[in-house]
């Protein structure tokens, strides 16, 4: 008995979304600290530049839930959007 396998067309192809990974030294455990993102928290630098102060701070609490609280990012209402982003970007 043949059997007719079914052709296909064109391959089939995966693409996951695109995921972060953070790399930070600790001096004080001597040791290296890998954070990672599912997917990225912002687009670019325009992004955040553009971003206004509600999403700006989400983007900034996104990243401190995944990040050690020695590096998290201060985003309370007395620090400057400026700063946020300035963190963000070291980040």
């Amino acid at each position: 008995m043949d059997t007719v396998r079914p052709q296909i067309s064109r391959p089939l192809y995966y693409t996951p979304p695109p995921a972060v990974a953070l790399q930070t030294t600790s001096l004080s455990t001597d040791s290296i600290i890998i954070t990672s993102f599912q997917r990225a928290p912002f687009c670019c630098h325009e992004d955040l530049v553009t971003m206004p102060r509600p999403e700006l701070v989400q983007v900034a609490q996104s990243i401190n839930g995944r990040l050690p609280k020695a590096l998290q990012i201060a985003c309370g209402d007395d620090v400057e959007d400026a700063d946020i982003r300035r963190a963000i970007e070291v980040i």
